[in-house]
């Protein structure tokens, strides 16, 4: 299966990401930008246990989600 991330045709290693987008996207969560809760509603991460590969929801994929990823306006 081909990475969840729009334009990336590398295999899927963990939770529907190639791993280079994976590693970004933990990242992300470490650096408190995201979760990855949100990552999942948004469709841009599988969720836990799952390999397989859905549609991304967003086309900026996880390169630009932008600093209000939890919705709650950028708020900590």
């Amino acid at each position: 299966m081909e990475c969840l991330v729009p334009n990336c045709t590398a295999t899927t290693r963990t939770r529907g990401l190639c791993h280079p987008h994976y590693q970004q996207a933990r990242g992300r969560v470490r650096a408190g930008k995201a979760t990855e809760e949100d990552l999942v509603r948004r469709g841009l991460m599988t969720p836990p246990g799952e390999s397989g590969s859905t549609p991304a929801v967003s086309a900026r994929g996880i390169f630009d989600l932008g600093s209000d990823v939890r919705g709650d306006g950028g708020k900590a």
